[in-house]
């Protein structure tokens, strides 16, 4: 059975019903779920028999009651689930009771769709298919497959299986988490290893999942909504716990970035504080500015401040007071506060810094220091929508604030040659030339008599034996020395020294001798590399490395040993090296940040970044602060049903500050993904799946045993064109 298609009909049904709003149906469905988890929870034989007769019974007032006592089951839980229950709320109160009535009729009649209950991901499907056609493709953001999913946490788990890690205690993040599919079935395939290997009571097994979901899976999604999907699939599964934040994953640092703003705030905070807590009188109001006045030893110790440690107290303090002031702004306008206005402008969420810091560390103290492991599916492509171009954003990464030497265009070169080595880039290259031996003009340089200066031309007439009389102008003599010598190219013969040409051929001479390629496309060759690294040591170029700055901000991370700078003009606005980079590329940066070293990320990607020649930068970034163990590519149309026929890949990488400098990749490319590739609702078709081979092909490279005891030659794929371990255990195809 195909939950996703059972569920497609009961939504076509109820979208006629319901004259389009078709959110009703979460909140119905969710009462149908509660009934049937807590029918299993008693060990009711056959639950989805009682419940179709129970839910038939079901009205509109047995549904406000269900969201109303999972709010008061679980008083703990986030504010972004309880704004999502009111919702529920208003929907179902804005539906007659005849409306809600037949839609439940119709649920408890549909025998297939009940029996989804069971399947683990029953809210995330449910979700995925509601909202499908209302995405914007344009924005990137693609549901994954199943199969995509369990191919990254059964490869993952394998990898941490190597590692002998505890598997109950890494800490998990998805980013980018939609309805949260990927962190419901990470759990699920470490049910499946704890089952199969370890003797333990269902209790005690009841117990580490209950605290696995409580503890340690984390998610965030930039859409309020999606993340409150998010939390309802996460309660239904962990038992309450929702730790689920609606945050824009790219900003890291939050409203820190605008440092020239915030050290305003600084040096105002005394005088204009006064103000504030004279003007304002509400009693809650001076509560709130009483414990920003508590911090003012804090806030003004980074008053001139160059450098700052995003883990501190100070930083904390000095980022809870700004978004304390900044909720007050919101109930009373402290408009004799311009500053106060700017940030609350800029102010959109919480940066990722402030939850994983401030607020998750409450949760387990160990996400202060960074993830152990991500998996995700960023919004991928390329599209206008899909480009970051916020300088405020691109500032917080290295991959725009920092150049690698072989996208280096020639002006850019040219000004690092003249800071770097103190001299005018044509005596720079002067020195290269001595330095390789080279002294005179060769034919290959391709240098025209025209581009040289009169006396070098007289010169090279008198060598050749051709008269000249010394009142020939320029012109003249490039001619007569074109007829003579049959040729306009100077060559080897002439004995044109390089130390004397004009300044124009130096540059000339360079970009046939330090460049390689042809046309406008030449990279910085060898030679000129080197030099460049080597002055630099490092093939990675900063902001001061070639340009001035008005002020720069350092953000170290002790907890994670992290750092990085911002470069700013006079304005206060990042400098940056690139203006505009697509959200995925930002991303692996970002994943990187935010586990700790020896953390893992397994992301899905658009595969040309893995590619393309305009991305090795991208490339070179991932091989300098990571290992990549593993490459999975898809065919296209892996992601058809979601709306784009895209190539896109998996990969996984450890973060490292000293990866290996040659090693072996794992690497992947299945055919046949266990659905249809060439019809948009993509049905099943687990008769062709090579995902399961893939899965052994990995276990087996990384030491482990396969699937199941057979040999290669024996496995099912290879006689069946599927591995039935896979299809029963992990996708748990129903025949």
């Amino acid at each position: 059975m195909s939950l996703a298609k059972e569920i497609g009909k009961v939504h076509n049904e109820i979208y006629k019903t319901v004259n389009g709003n078709i959110k009703v149906l979460l909140p119905i469905a969710l009462t149908l779920l509660d009934k049937y988890k807590a029918k299993t929870r008693l060990g009711v034989a056959k639950p989805v028999e009682e419940i179709a007769t129970e839910f038939g019974r079901t009205v509109k007032q047995d549904i406000d009651a269900t969201l109303m006592r999972l709010q008061t089951e679980h008083p703990e839980i986030s504010p972004l689930l309880r704004t999502s229950i009111e919702s529920h709320l208003n929907e179902i109160g804005a539906q007659p009771e005849s409306r809600i009535n037949q839609i439940v009729d119709y649920i408890s009649r549909n025998r297939r769709f009940l029996e989804g209950l069971n399947q683990e991901d029953f809210v995330g499907i449910l979700y995925e298919t509601m909202v499908s056609t209302e995405f914007d493709k344009q924005d990137g953001r693609f549901f994954t497959p199943k199969n995509i999913i369990l191919i990254n946490v059964e490869i993952m788990r394998s990898l941490l299986e190597t590692q002998h890690a505890d598997l109950k205690l890494l800490n998990v993040c998805d980013p980018c988490c939609g309805s949260a599919r990927f962190l419901i079935y990470w759990v699920e395939s470490i049910k499946r290893h704890f089952w199969k290997h370890h003797f333990l009571a269902p209790e005690t097994l009841n117990d580490i999942f209950s605290k696995i979901y409580a503890k340690h899976l984390f998610g965030m999604d930039i859409h309020r909504e999606v993340a409150g999907y998010a939390c309802w699939n996460m309660l239904f599964h962990g038992d309450g716990a929702t730790n689920i934040a609606n945050a824009d994953s790219l900003n890291h640092y939050g409203f820190v970035v605008h440092w020239k703003l915030v050290q305003q705030f600084i040096r105002e905070f005394e005088d204009k504080f006064v103000e504030t807590k004279q003007r304002i009188q509400q009693r809650e109001l001076q509560d709130k500015l009483e414990l920003i006045e508590s911090k003012k030893g804090s806030i003004l110790s980074f008053k001139d401040e160059k450098e700052i440690d995003i883990s501190s107290l100070g930083v904390m303090d000095l980022i809870e007071s700004i978004n304390s002031l900044l909720e007050v702004h919101s109930k009373v306008s402290i408009k004799w506060w311009p500053v106060i206005q700017e940030l609350h402008r800029l102010k959109d969420f919480d940066s990722i810094n402030e939850i994983m810091k401030f607020q998750w560390s409450n949760i387990n103290e160990e996400v202060e220091k960074g993830f152990d492991m991500i998996i995700t599916n960023p919004p991928f492509g390329r599209g206008e929508n899909l480009q970051i171009n916020d300088p405020y954003i691109l500032g917080q990464y290295k991959l725009a604030t920092e150049a690698w030497v072989g996208d280096l265009t020639k002006t850019l070169l040219e000004k690092l040659l003249e800071k770097q080595f103190d001299k005018r880039v044509e005596d720079f290259y002067l020195q290269c030339f001595e330095e390789m031996g080279i002294e005179h003009i060769l034919s290959e340089h391709n240098v025209k008599f025209k581009e040289l200066s009169l006396g070098i031309l007289r010169n090279i007439a008198s060598a050749s034996s051709i008269p000249v009389d010394g009142t020939e102008n320029k012109n003249s003599l490039v001619n007569k020395l074109m007829d003579t010598l049959n040729r306009e190219i100077v060559n080897e013969d002439d004995y044109v020294e390089i130390s004397n040409v004009p300044k124009s051929v130096v540059k000339k001479v360079a970009n046939e001798i330090l460049f390689e390629g042809e046309g406008n496309v030449k990279k910085i060759g060898e030679f000129l590399t080197s030099k460049i690294t080597g002055k630099l040591r490092s093939e990675w170029i900063k902001i001061e490395d070639v340009f001035d700055y008005d002020h720069k901000l350092t953000l170290k991370d002790s907890a994670t040993g992290d750092e990085h700078t911002i470069y700013f003009d006079q304005d206060g606005k990042p400098m940056l090296f690139k203006n505009q980079l697509p959200k995925q590329v930002l991303f692996l940066e970002q994943f990187l940040r935010m586990v700790k070293d020896g953390g893992k990320v397994f992301t899905v990607i658009d595969t040309g970044v893995l590619s393309n020649n305009d991305d090795e930068y991208a490339r070179r970034f991932l091989f300098k602060n990571s290992k990549i163990h593993a490459v999975v590519e898809f065919p296209h149309n892996a992601f058809k049903a979601a709306g784009t026929g895209v190539k896109t890949a998996v990969i996984l990488y450890e973060k490292t500050s000293d990866p290996p400098e040659d090693y072996e990749i794992f690497g992947s490319l299945p055919q046949k993904l266990g659905y249809v590739l060439n019809k948009q609702d993509t049905p099943p078709d687990p008769d062709n799946n090579d995902i399961g081979k893939t899965l052994c092909d990995y276990r087996e490279y990384v030491g482990l045993e396969r699937l199941c005891d057979k040999s290669e030659e024996e496995c099912d794929w290879a006689t069946s064109g599927y591995c039935s371990v896979w299809r029963a255990e992990i996708e748990k195809v129903e025949e």
